[in-house]
């Protein structure tokens, strides 16, 4: 895929394109929603930031889900499918698991700061924990794994090249 715009777009209008925005729209939705609802346990309770952000994923992760099978991979094959779900639940466990040990840390170290230094350190350590298993799972599944077994066989030479060009060892 060419980076200029008129590659871009040409991308976007494809059905690959197409569920790449439907799967940021879901996530344009859940991950502030996210944000905000462990703000407002951290603001209101005495939880400990991390236990807010394990209430929070058990709050959200089923109706992201339901989000994710509706819109996102409504045009997946039964086995992709089953795929697709699996690795969903696999990135929601890895996400709230590294979200809740970045809080931790980032509560230690901001004890004596103000509630908003703190809020916002809370909010940043939220966006690289899941950001960390939403970027590893973009790459490294959707551009890779699933490209490569998308067509159900082997990758094409041009293919394996266009992979080992976004991968450089």
């Amino acid at each position: 895929m060419k980076l200029s715009p008129s590659g871009l777009l040409e991308h976007a209008k494809s059905e690959e394109g197409r569920k790449q925005l439907r799967y940021a729209g879901v996530a344009l939705v859940f991950v502030p929603v996210g944000q905000v609802l462990v703000q407002i346990l951290h603001w209101a309770t005495d939880i400990h930031d991390s236990f807010c952000i394990l209430i929070s994923a058990c709050i959200l992760t089923l109706p992201n889900y339901f989000a994710n099978k509706v819109y996102v991979w409504r045009d997946t094959s039964r086995d992709n499918l089953q795929t697709q779900v699996l690795v969903f639940w696999v990135a929601a466990m890895l996400g709230t698991g590294f979200a809740m040990g970045f809080a931790y840390v980032s509560d230690e170290l901001t004890e004596n700061l103000s509630s908003v230094l703190q809020s916002a350190c809370l909010f940043m350590a939220q966006l690289a924990g899941y950001g960390i298993v939403w970027v590893a799972r973009y790459f490294f599944l959707d551009l890779w794994l699933f490209r490569a077994t998308h067509h159900g066989a082997d990758p094409t030479a041009e293919e394996e090249a266009e992979l080992h060009a976004e991968f450089p060892v």
